[in-house]
């Protein structure tokens, strides 16, 4: 198909793909028919025109696309160190249940050795009293081994606790991580581990406008489901974190601005308003605290733009209680030290 024109026709196929250029090549054609008659300037200043912003437009587009492939990406990445923290957490309860099965063996040996030593002590007894000499010595061997075996039946009470604490932490962290997994895909929110503990990050940008300390609309539903989801732990405390960048990104110059004079205010007021936004969707208010960290613990550079947008965030910790965290340290010690990703 040929589209017509006064100084002859031009392709359809030419005229879909780029329409300015189309009546940019009808007028040149228009210009050349006309016999010694000139074309208008500003009809050919209004077609090149036109062709320039087709591709700028063009070039818009391709950069959106590869903007949009880089961030599957990550998406991608974060959720492959997601399941392997998952893994690593379950190689560590199989690891605990070698332990376990270890001092049970232990103590049904502890068991057979002091019936033999009974049997033994008996006999041996019997012999004694025959001959007049003491059993004294007998008595406190079997005391000894008495007590060796109330130490083996404690610590292996303890290693049961232990295990069923750590069975029932990972069961909460794979549940929790199902549970939010929607928005973790749509990049809504991260989810990790730290220091063995889970934790939940969500963009500043996502929740706030920049330099404010009011939850959007939009932030305000993701707050909503995470709650849903974080209501199913049961006697668990949560810590509040606000972190900013180091500057004009969060609508401040250089940390100031007339409501929130340094980042630590508006680090703080962020995670406050955020507390009440989780207490509005059903969480206990005894189970939340917030604290504002401002821009003094980064988590990338502020060097770039995309370092400044991951250092504003708020992030929803686990707070583990002192025995646990006892536990979890010595945990740490042995497998090294866990990070959310």
């Amino acid at each position: 198909m040929r589209h017509t024109t006064m100084a002859g026709t031009v392709p359809a196929w030419f005229s879909r793909r780029s329409p300015a250029a189309a009546r940019l090549l009808a007028i040149g054609m228009l210009g050349l028919a006309a016999s010694g008659c000139l074309v208008r300037q500003e009809l050919y200043d209004e077609a090149r025109a036109g062709i320039q912003r087709e591709r700028e437009e063009g070039k818009k587009a391709r950069a959106e696309a590869e903007s949009a492939r880089a961030e599957a990406a990550q998406r991608s990445a974060q959720v492959a160190a997601l399941e392997a923290e998952l893994a690593r957490i379950e190689e560590d309860v199989r690891a605990r249940e070698i332990r376990l099965s270890e001092a049970t063996t232990a103590e049904a040996g502890l068991v057979r050795r002091l019936d033999e030593l009974a049997a033994m002590n008996e006999e041996l007894s019997a012999r004694l009293r025959s001959a007049g000499q003491s059993v004294g010595q007998l008595a406190n061997e079997r005391g000894s081994l008495s007590a060796e075996l109330a130490e083996a039946r404690t610590r292996l009470d303890e290693l049961r606790r232990q295990q069923a604490a750590a069975e029932a932490r990972a069961a909460g962290v794979r549940d929790v991580v199902a549970r939010l997994q929607g928005m973790v895909h749509a990049g809504k929110v991260h989810v990790g581990l730290r220091g063995g503990q889970l934790l939940v990050e969500v963009a500043s940008d996502v929740l706030f406008d920049a330099g404010k300390a009011d939850v959007k609309r939009e932030g305000r539903a993701v707050l909503v489901e995470i709650a849903r989801v974080l209501r199913t732990l049961p006697d668990r405390r949560f810590q509040v974190a606000g972190h900013t960048d180091d500057g004009a990104d969060d609508g401040r110059t250089r940390g100031k601005s007339a409501r929130f004079p340094s980042s630590w205010e508006l680090s703080a007021a962020r995670s406050v308003a955020v507390v009440k936004a989780l207490i509005e969707a059903g969480m206990a208010p005894q189970s939340l605290s917030a604290a504002g960290y401002g821009e003094f613990a980064p988590a990338a550079t502020n060097a770039t733009k995309a370092g400044r947008a991951k250092n504003r965030r708020i992030e929803i910790g686990l707070v583990a209680e002192q025995e646990e965290a006892r536990e979890t340290g010595k945990g740490a010690g042995e497998t090294g030290a866990v990070k959310a990703p």
